[in-house]
């Protein structure tokens, strides 16, 4: 994966961004929205049910498709009673894809978070206040109730999640300048996955954040069956594996793939050099992708190999140009030129310079190495 996110998440945008925006909520505690409740739905998100209200269950046999609601809304078009959005938002589009049930209640998924990043996004170009209410303002433009009300609920619980993060991660940076020890990736994992969990409704915390921590709790126990010294490479590698359970199914799949192509790979490259036929590399490949993929295999190498043929005849020619003492440079790179018109294709011919010089490298560094042996 791709790859440690950053071990300190700026809350908001940015550590200037956590430091006012926690000055701003410290001191407007009331920016608060009426407490709702969350009821768990098996759509693509989580339906936000008005608290005032208790609907009935829909049925089994009729159950209508959510409705979704994408705006195409520019920094040029987006109208607000604010004014227009700040400059470094100037070419963007609001990243805006809502959905809502049958019943007109908001479905809480990730383009709820997306939009409200977005605005977020200009912290220290306009004061929080005024960037919190461009979202309610949106919110309200754009969802009719009582989807308006719930998604301004979801802002004011990811508004809370930042705040309680800025000030635990204030409090651990104090804990270790006090001990004189750095913070680990575990550490600052658990850290924000206790402020998420314990400031966002399952509901929310499922649409925003679950694929993400999964995959940090993934790497974070990577990190600690590294750091483990009585296991062996075999077993770390095997606790490894384990650990992919971890990953949403999506990644999963995608790592079991990565894995397969790569065993397969090193399986190929030793029975090659055991002397095995194109056939039986075909067999290979065949049992793994499936026919059609196995033949675009043995397409792509034999396409490979017709190219490393003439590369290499190229080469060879060249080498003797270049050696022959009888020539000058002017008539070496006459020749040389000649023999690439009549070996490759315009495109190709482009290539030939960083390929020349790349094999001239390897050719000095095995040189080198021979010399230093002997």
């Amino acid at each position: 994966m791709n790859h440690f996110r950053p071990l300190l998440i700026a809350s908001i945008v940015g550590l200037g961004g956590i430091v006012s925006a926690y000055q701003w909520l410290i001191h407007n505690p009331s920016h608060t929205a009426v407490s709702t409740v969350f009821t768990a739905d098996q759509s693509s998100g989580s339906v936000l049910n008005d608290p005032l209200s208790t609907p009935e269950k829909p049925s089994t046999s009729n159950i209508e498709k959510p409705r979704f609601i994408a705006p195409n809304i520019t920094f040029d078009t987006y109208q607000s009673s604010f004014g227009p959005l700040p400059k470094s938002l100037q070419g963007t589009q609001i990243p805006a894809a809502f959905e809502v049930d049958e019943n007109g209640h908001l479905i809480v998924t990730a383009s709820v978070k997306s939009v409200i990043e977005y605005f977020l996004s200009t912290i220290g170009e306009e004061p929080l206040e005024t960037i919190l209410a461009r979202i309610e303002e949106f919110f309200h433009q754009q969802l009719d109730e009582p989807a308006s009300h719930q998604a301004v609920a979801v802002l004011n619980q990811f508004i809370d999640y930042k705040k309680t993060l800025a000030e635990m991660e204030k409090n651990l940076a104090e804990d270790v300048s006090l001990s004189g020890k750095s913070s680990d990736y575990l550490t600052m994992f658990q850290y924000r996955r206790e402020a998420r969990m314990n400031n966002l409704s399952p509901e929310v915390y499922d649409a925003f954040f679950a694929d993400e921590d999964k995959e940090d709790s993934y790497t974070a126990s990577l990190i600690e069956i590294q750091k483990n010294n009585a296991l062996t490479q075999e077993e770390k590698n095997a606790q490894a594996i384990a650990m992919e359970q971890l990953l949403p199914p999506q990644e999963q799949q995608a790592r079991q793939a990565e894995r397969t192509r790569e065993n397969l790979n090193q399986t190929i490259q030793t029975a090659r050099q055991s002397g095995a036929s194109e056939q039986e590399i075909f067999q290979m490949r065949s049992e793994i992708y499936g026919y059609e993929a196995a033949e675009r295999f043995a397409a792509a190498d034999a396409k490979k190999a017709e190219w490393n043929t003439r590369f290499e005849d190229y080469r060879n020619q060249r080498s003797n140009i270049i050696s022959n003492e009888g020539l000058s440079e002017e008539d070496k790179a006459r020749e040389i030129q000649a023999i690439q018109s009549g070996l490759f294709n315009p495109r190709e011919q482009r290539r030939l310079i960083t390929l020349d010089r790349m094999a001239d490298r390897h050719r000095i560094n095995t040189t080198n190495t021979t010399n230093t042996e002997l």
